[in-house]
């Protein structure tokens, strides 16, 4: 089972040099899966300008989705 745990809206998503991501369209929106381990990173900038690093695990994925960034995991 898939869950978003974290949403946040957003401006602008940059998906850090030398990370590993791969990309696919979902129905929902785009979708990007960390390769590496132990996690790749992304930088949210939201829409009152702060920027957050995420350090994304290994094999979670990140669906971005009308402005919006949901991160998914399986449940354990």
């Amino acid at each position: 089972m898939v869950y978003s745990y974290q949403v946040i809206k957003f401006q602008t998503i940059t998906f850090v040099q030398g990370t590993h991501w791969s990309q696919s369209i979902g129905e929902k929106g785009i979708l990007y899966k960390s390769l590496k381990d132990p996690f790749s990173k992304l930088i949210v900038q939201s829409t009152n300008n702060s920027k957050k690093l995420f350090h994304v695990p290994k094999d979670r994925t990140v669906l971005i989705e009308h402005g919006i960034v949901h991160f998914l995991g399986e449940l354990s």
